[in-house]
């Protein structure tokens, strides 16, 4: 999303049209279900629908927020701003949903590490032990 939305807004500043904006943007995305998505988006838009309009038919992959957020820009005529600004906010709510999964995975792996050291440690030092019932 972020990455779509970056290259969509940086062609549109640029002064390269929709069509040709959403052709290009469509093909920087790494997602083949948002790529499928766009296409569509593309064809309403070569109907005459906008393009807020036209995103909001895939909810589940574009949010209400994010295509109410392009409707009122694309109303306004800063279509291009706005879409930095959304690309921003998204990668800024992916690092923070990184970090956050990377805060609760460390405990997890600090756990089965320390499991890990543990079971070799108790393969190492038991033979020992039973060795002395042996010797007895």
């Amino acid at each position: 999303m972020a990455r779509f939305t970056r290259m969509l807004g940086t062609l549109l500043s640029a002064g390269v049209p929709l069509i040709s904006s959403l052709n290009v943007a469509r093909r920087s995305i790494g997602n083949q279900v948002l790529v499928d998505a766009v296409s569509e988006s593309i064809d309403r838009v070569k109907e005459g629908k906008p393009l807020g309009k036209s995103l909001a038919e895939n909810r589940s992959l574009f949010p209400g927020a994010i295509v109410e957020m392009i409707s009122v820009a694309e109303e306004s005529g800063k279509l291009d701003i706005e879409l930095m600004r959304i690309a921003t906010v998204t990668e800024g709510d992916l690092d923070r949903q990184l970090k956050s999964a990377v805060a609760l995975a460390e405990p997890l792996m600090l756990f089965l590490i320390a499991a890990l050291i543990g079971t070799i440690f108790i393969g190492m030092v038991y033979p020992i032990f039973s060795l002395q019932d042996h010797i007895k």
